[in-house]
């Protein structure tokens, strides 16, 4: 009887959990998708009701708006589906020897043309080796903290990615020298929902995942991930990403 009593109280609390989580995701996701929906209903309205009366750089100006906001509706989507394979221990790699120093350059890229004014700055060795992995999810778990950096920091925040090599493995990290992040949020930085308060902890687009999503997506590569704050002269935050490292001269 204790032991089906025991059995039991660990049920309820995995299915307490699991409502939960449940009902966070769907706030979460009620709330940070009504923003760049009602954008794109508004500049398609506007391109309906008034497009002929619209000169050519106004037209073109609601077109890039819907844009943007449906790319960052598609990032928000990737994200909630790639956490919901993390927990369900279904995240599939396709594994190919990648080149890190395209994703940084795409990366950054992407930012600026979502319209990240920060101080971008890439230092990744020309001779850095290629790794094993999903090319598609490390750039999500990039793009996911540079996207964190960019909505947490002040406009003129310098942002640096840098790669090293060491023996068995290789170091991407990622750096900014805004306010970073208080010293009780830092602990839980790489949990879902974890959001700070102004400057603070996980963008996530919107969704309170993205570092949640990177931490997976390294583990998921028999990789790592780990958070420093401050960085230096008590500002400052850097997210260290390791990926194993052998030998691809073969």
């Amino acid at each position: 009887e204790r032991a089906s009593l025991s059995r039991e109280m660990v049920t309820t609390r995995s299915a307490a959990e699991t409502e939960r989580v449940r009902i966070t995701l769907l706030a979460s996701v009620s709330h940070d998708f009504r923003t760049p929906l009602s954008s794109i209903l508004g500049a398609a309205t506007s391109l309906i009701e008034f497009g002929n009366k619209l000169d050519s750089d106004a037209r073109r100006n609601l077109l890039d708006q819907i844009k943007d906001e449906a790319e960052g509706l598609d990032d928000m989507v990737r994200n909630l589906l790639a956490i919901t394979r993390i927990d369900a221990g279904a995240l599939e790699l396709r594994l190919d020897w990648i080149d890190l120093r395209d994703i940084a350059g795409r990366v950054v890229s992407r930012a600026k043309r979502h319209g990240a004014v920060q101080h971008f700055t890439t230092r990744i060795p020309k001779e850095l080796p290629l790794v094993r992995a999903d090319a598609t999810l490390v750039e999500q778990a990039v793009n996911n903290i540079v996207r964190n950096a960019v909505a947490h920091t002040p406009l003129d925040t310098r942002i640096a990615i840098e790669a090293a090599t060491s023996p068995g493995r290789l170091a991407l990290t990622i750096t900014d020298d805004g306010p970073g992040i208080s010293p009780a949020i830092l602990p839980h930085v790489f949990e879902k929902f974890i959001r700070g308060h102004d400057s603070e902890a996980d963008g996530g687009q919107g969704t309170g995942l993205g570092l949640a999503i990177a931490k997976g997506i390294m583990e998921a590569h028999h990789g790592s991930i780990a958070a420093a704050s401050p960085t230096e002269l008590s500002r400052g935050t850097r997210i260290t990403m390791i990926f194993p490292h052998a030998d691809n001269s073969a």
